[in-house]
């Protein structure tokens, strides 16, 4: 695609300032960008950056200051520069039609527009709303339901009776509706519970290359509509995540814990067993949750805390070296004066 920048600037609702006439062929970041791109500035750290790099026009705030570069000025830099993106991305060529080499139980009831990789395994019972695409190598067990416009990539599993809303995203190696990890210890061995319950997944929802999503003990595990899922978490029986949560890479959530709506866990979170944490929650890298977490508010740290309360204690605990030596010199002193007494 080849546009000028006042073309691009029509697409994006922008006001231009300099050259009109510019070329725009593609989209990038600042560290990338070369001739020709559009890349997009959020602070003044940003834009001069922009200045010096090859790009051709900048994507601004509305009251940045002037460069020597056309710019663009917008209420949100962010959301067009997504928009831009979205004009500039090659369109996506997924399977089409059925492979000859899948595996259909005739017992399925395959959708309209449905496209079927080979080596793709359908069991009895499936249901697969239209215009869903299932690259090679995915397994649908008995009973599992895909919603319209699903996506799942390969080697994708949804085990049996597991439900998928629509426009759901699957990527490559993703297991949903695994057993859970439950025993009871009889005697010195371990006995497997049984898990009969299943997976549900709300609509829009994206869940990333080797997710593990465990089905419920009994009822369902849940993920509310719209949520993103990184890749490498995992899920345990009956959790309940809320709509629009994002869940980054290795997140670990135990079993039974809930999520309210806007929860945002970044990577490596891992939340103890019938936890509850409230909405609009964001925890820190690595933070370890323990308790139950009111929403609104910011934690790190492990045990989670609210995030100013973890900075005071931090900061105490970095002069505790010190404190410790006045602590030693005190008791010296007093040492010494109770001898002089004697």
């Amino acid at each position: 695609m080849r546009l000028t920048v006042q073309q691009l600037a029509q697409q994006l609702n922008a006001q231009v300032e300099g050259d009109e006439t510019a070329s725009i062929t593609g989209v990038s970041s600042i560290e990338f960008a070369q001739e020709g791109d559009v890349v997009f500035a959020e602070s003044p750290r940003y834009l001069l950056m922009a200045e010096r790099c090859p790009a051709a026009a900048v994507i601004v705030w509305q009251d940045a200051p002037s460069i020597q570069k056309p710019l663009l000025r917008v209420e949100s830099p962010r959301q067009a520069f997504l928009k831009a993106l979205e004009m500039f991305a090659p369109q996506p060529h997924h399977p089409e039609g059925i492979d000859l080499n899948a595996v259909i139980s005739p017992d399925a009831d395959i959708g309209d527009d449905v496209a079927i990789g080979a080596g793709c395994i359908i069991e009895a019972g499936v249901r697969i709303g239209r215009g869903s695409v299932l690259y090679p190598l995915c397994y649908i067990g008995r009973d599992a339901q895909l919603g319209e416009q699903c996506l799942l990539y390969p080697n994708v599993t949804l085990m049996h009776g597991v439900r998928l809303g629509n426009r759901v995203i699957v990527h490559a190696g993703a297991v949903i509706g695994a057993d859970g990890f439950g025993y009871v210890t009889v005697d010195g061995v371990h006995r497997k519970v049984p898990h009969i319950g299943t997976v549900e997944i709300g609509d829009d929802v994206e869940i990333g290359a080797n997710v593990c999503i465990d089905r419920a003990k009994t009822g369902a595990t849940r993920i509310g509509r719209g949520t993103k899922i990184d890749n490498l978490v995992h899920i345990g029986h009956n959790v309940q995540v809320g709509e629009h949560c994002l869940l980054v890479a290795q997140v670990g959530i135990a079993g039974s814990s809930q999520l309210g709506n806007y929860v945002v866990l970044a990577g490596q979170v891992g939340v103890a067993d019938h936890v509850s944490i409230g909405e609009g929650a964001i925890v820190a890298a690595q933070s370890g949750v323990a308790g139950n977490l009111p929403g609104g508010q910011r934690y790190f740290g492990s045990p989670a805390r609210e995030h100013g309360k973890q900075l005071r204690l931090m900061a105490y605990a970095s002069r505790l070296p010190e404190l410790f030596e006045r602590v030693k010199e005190l008791e010296q002193k007093l040492d010494s004066r109770a001898e002089d007494k004697r």
